[in-house]
C-alpha cells in the first residue's frame, strides 16, 4: 500500500512537469477533533496537486504532515467512557477526487498515513517511544466554500484506521458487600476511527 501512493508522487510530479496549464496547486491548514474513539485533536499542514479535466471535475493528490492524540485506550466503565491518548507524528500521502459548482465544491481524499513517531500522552503511564496506533488507510469526504480568489474553507469527517484496546468492565452490587461483583475485559480494535475537520486552503 505504502508503494502505490509513493509511485502516486512520482506520477504527479510527472503529470505537473507535462501539463503545467492545467495543474492547479494549494496548501491547506487542517485541524480536527475526534468523536466516539477517535482522537482528541489533530493538526495537519499539507500540500495539494490537481489535474483539471475541464468543466468541474478535478483530481489529484498530496502529502501532508500531521501531529495528532489519537485514542490508544478506549475505557469503558458500566456504561461510562473515558479516553486514554498518545501523541503522534505520521505523514498522509492520498489522491483526491474533487468536483466544482461555482464556489461551492467537493473533494474526497483516500489514502494511506505512515507513523513516523509516537509517545506517551494525556492519560498514559509514562513509557517513552511506542507503536504508531493511528497510521494504516484513511478517507476524507469534505464540502467547502471559496471566498476571493485564491482562499477556501472546508468541513469534512476524516476516518482513519486506528490501532486500540478496548477495556470493558461491568460491576453489580454494592462494593464491601457480597452482593459486589466485576468482570473485566480488553480487546484489542483496528477500526476506523472519526474525526470532524475544518480546512483553510490557499491556492497558487
Amino acid at each position: 500500500m505504502k508503494k502505490i501512493f509513493i509511485t502516486l508522487g512520482f506520477v504527479l510530479i510527472a503529470l505537473s512537469m507535462g501539463a503545467q496549464n492545467s495543474i492547479s496547486y494549494s496548501a491547506e491548514f487542517v485541524v480536527g477533533v475526534g468523536v466516539g474513539k477517535g482522537p482528541l485533536a489533530t493538526l495537519t499542514p499539507q500540500f495539494i496537486a490537481q489535474y483539471d479535466f475541464g468543466g468541474c471535475l478535478r483530481v489529484g493528490g498530496g502529502i501532508g504532515i500531521r501531529y495528532a492524540m489519537p485514542c490508544n485506550q478506549y475505557l469503558s466503565k458500566n456504561k461510562t467512557h473515558d479516553r486514554n491518548f498518545s501523541n503522534e507524528i505520521d505523514i498522509p500521502l492520498f489522491f483526491r477526487f474533487g468536483y466544482d459548482m461555482g464556489n461551492f465544491y467537493a473533494n474526497i481524499d483516500a489514502g494511506y498515513a505512515i507513523g513516523v513517531l509516537a509517545f506517551d500522552g494525556l492519560g498514559s503511564v509514562p513509557g517513552g517511544l511506542k507503536e504508531s496506533s493511528y497510521d494504516g488507510v484513511f478517507v476524507e469526504p469534505q464540502i467547502g466554500w471559496r471566498f476571493g480568489e485564491r482562499r477556501a474553507l472546508a468541513i469534512g469527517l476524516l476516518w482513519q484506521q486506528s490501532n486500540l484496546d478496548n477495556h470493558i468492565r461491568t460491576e453489580s452490587g454494592i462494593m464491601g458487600t457480597p452482593s459486589y461483583s466485576f468482570s473485566e475485559s480488553v480487546k484489542n480494535e483496528d477500526l476506523l476511527t472519526p474525526a470532524i475537520t475544518l480546512r483553510y486552503t490557499i491556492d497558487f
